[in-house]
């Protein structure tokens, strides 16, 4: 697996064309350059190699055994070590073979690392993660958020299990909190109106101080 990600993640972008053309075609071979090459209007520099050839076998063999987002997820993770992530964020953006939902999680891989190996996670997350979802749940006037409020959260802290605790104020100033595990998923989400601000200020501190 590392050996085609590093592979891959050095092609650049003619790389990722070549995994997701590979994925929508079931092609291999010479006949996923081909059309990978047509996607890319013409010649890609390594992407006509015999090298890349011998390529298409690994990366077939590696989305058998994982699929296509990890793949990619495992690419990002390396191509954000060495490339601007602004460069990678529009690369993502513009790309029409991805859906909205795996653009927006390959963009928190590139920004926040999310999905990649050095996530730190240990083995008693259930215990960190649900001693901090009790401490929001006791928040006065804590209330469920919605799921697509996540994405628009940043981290503010990290638990001691992996778990990100991430914050976003909406556009009428209301606190949310969310957590978030190590590949970017939600956990827990809620939110308290302005009255109730100072008890998740409170709960924040609470967190820091016990649970980081």
């Amino acid at each position: 697996m590392d050996e085609v990600v590093k592979k891959v993640a050095g092609l650049g972008l003619p790389g990722v064309i070549l995994v997701v053309t590979m994925a929508a075609t079931g092609f291999t071979g010479a006949a996923a350059i081909t059309a990978a090459l047509a996607f890319l209007g013409g010649p890609a520099g390594m992407l006509g190699g015999i090298a890349v050839l011998g390529l298409t076998g690994l990366i077939a063999d590696a989305l058998t055994k994982v699929g296509l987002e990890d793949l990619l997820t495992a690419i990002y993770c390396q191509r954000r070590l060495s490339e601007p992530h602004g460069k990678l964020l529009e690369e993502i953006e513009k790309l029409s073979l991805f859906d909205g939902d795996i653009k927006e999680r390959l963009q928190m891989t590139v920004t926040e690392g999310c999905g990649c190996a050095a996530a730190t996670i240990v083995t008693n997350m259930d215990d960190i993660t649900g001693s901090a979802i009790a401490i929001l749940q006791a928040v006065p006037g804590m209330t469920p958020a919605h799921h697509r409020d996540f994405k628009s959260s940043h981290p503010i802290m990290r638990l001691r299990d992996g778990t990100a605790v991430r914050a976003w104020k909406n556009p009428v100033g209301v606190d949310h909190i969310f957590l978030g595990d190590p590949d970017c998923r939600m956990i827990y989400g809620g939110y308290v109106g302005w009255i109730h601000s100072e008890g998740l200020n409170q709960a924040m501190k609470q967190m820091r101080s016990n649970l980081t």
